[in-house]
């Protein structure tokens, strides 16, 4: 086929009021067409509410089991005793998914919170489409075909990573979006992906850091993320190339 697909998706919806809204913008202005959505994050229940009737676009389940920021906690959809191999002392989820396979993690409170993460994006209003995993945690445990096959037997595609790598671009490009428009003006013919976390880089992005990351960093990265799927430069080639950003069940 004679054409540019890529498979664009925003991660990590529900972390923070601040992320939600960034996301919201690609989805309805910019060229995103999933959103993976974090449904035991602290602002879940507002991502929700954000994307009730949002034409267009596919909704998948951010599987974690993992909660790697420095400063922000949370922990399983299931209740803690539940789950116990998967939480620290305080019902939180490890920062990292080799902490939680040194914990010992247990492959069926694993899969049981798969489930229960899936169950609680339908109460709240939203019918997935699919479901990814955060930080690739399903590793830990060997739960990846059991994974694939829970996601089987509740109708959703189970997305791992999809399509080619786009172009490198040249060296000098150090940020986004300057690097996607310079893959995009390079890439051939085929299926891609692009995969982002968009925040804005306000005051309300100034705490989070990740592994001790300076003050700022973080929202400067993702804004730039968040750019990628909306700057007008992105917009421009896209239109000019005949590039089809598509959903999960396009692809």
């Amino acid at each position: 086929m004679d054409e540019i697909r890529i498979v664009t998706r925003a991660d990590d919806m529900g972390v923070a009021p601040n992320a939600n809204r960034a996301i919201i913008e690609t989805l309805t202005r910019g060229i995103a067409r999933n959103v993976s959505v974090l449904t035991g994050a602290p602002f879940f229940e507002e991502a929700a509410e954000l994307l009730q009737g949002l034409p267009g676009i596919d909704v998948g389940v951010h599987f974690a089991l993992n909660a790697e920021w420095d400063n922000l906690r949370w922990g399983p959809v299931l209740p803690a005793d539940q789950v116990r191999s998967l939480v620290d002392e305080h019902g939180h989820f490890f920062k990292t998914a080799m902490e939680l396979h040194e914990r010992g993690a247990n492959p069926e409170q694993m899969l049981a919170e798969a489930h229960a993460q899936i169950q609680r994006a339908r109460a709240f209003g939203l019918t997935p489409s699919y479901l990814d995993v955060h930080m690739g945690v399903d590793w830990v445990g060997r739960i990846t075909e059991r994974l694939a096959r829970l996601c089987r037997a509740e109708g959703l595609l189970f997305a791992p990573p999809i399509g080619a790598r786009l172009p490198q671009p040249p060296d000098g490009l150090k940020a986004e979006p300057d690097r996607f428009v310079a893959q995009l003006e390079r890439a051939a013919p085929g299926l891609y992906a692009c995969v982002g976390h968009p925040m804005y880089d306000d005051e309300e992005a100034r705490p989070f850091s990740l592994s001790g990351s300076p003050p700022g960093e973080v929202g400067r990265d993702r804004d730039g993320q968040r750019r990628m799927f909306v700057d007008a430069r992105v917009l421009a080639v896209v239109q000019k190339r005949g590039i089809r950003p598509i959903r999960y069940g396009e692809a």
